[in-house]
């Protein structure tokens, strides 16, 4: 289990898969995704998660964001790992609106920076994040993402075209922001 200050995360099981096809169904949610969801059944989310299980978490892992009192609220999960140049790229979504805004996402994220960096090892992580979705680039920007390119127009989404910013962090900016100190809890 992974701790931040107000969540933890934890792997996706298959008692959560009901949730996800919830927020997956959910058009508001889905729409900060830039495109609705292909799963469109239950069954359908069942058979994505038993080939999710087959890797294994070797090239990607699921984890379920939980607020203080235990409800699951959202997920986080990284994709491509690429051991051999220590990087991947990660994704987030709060799927229960009603916890939108409360810190939950910025918080969730520098936790899962902090396993990624300081316990898989990983040199670089990268995201993608569409241009209109302004509370995600402000958590990004909170946890220490920079913009490093746009890919122009990438996305078409109610009836209009938008860009794709990718965004970057490596460890070493990461730790020098977040790390906390094994001893003290201060920023390092």
């Amino acid at each position: 289990m992974i701790v931040g200050e107000k969540v933890h995360l934890r792997a996706l099981e298959k008692s959560d898969l009901a949730k996800l096809w919830k927020w997956l169904n959910d058009e508001e949610v889905m729409w900060f995704w830039a495109e609705p969801c292909s799963i469109q059944s239950l069954a359908e989310v069942e058979q994505w998660f038993a080939k999710l299980q087959e890797t294994a978490g070797r090239f990607s892992k699921q984890f379920i964001i939980e607020n203080e009192e235990g409800a699951p609220i959202g997920r986080i999960f990284y994709e491509h790992l690429d051991t051999r140049h220590q990087r991947t790229e990660v994704s987030m979504q709060i799927g229960e609106k009603e916890q939108w805004g409360r810190g939950y996402g910025t918080d969730a994220m520098i936790a899962f920076l902090d396993y990624l960096f300081n316990e898989l090892g990983l040199h670089r992580v990268y995201l993608r994040v569409e241009s209109y979705n302004t509370r995600a680039l402000k958590c990004y920007e909170k946890c220490g993402f920079t913009q490093e390119g746009i890919l122009r127009h990438h996305v078409f989404t109610r009836g209009d075209y938008y860009d794709d910013l990718m965004m970057g962090i490596l460890r070493d900016e990461f730790n020098q922001r977040h790390r906390r100190d094994v001893n003290s809890n201060e920023p390092a």
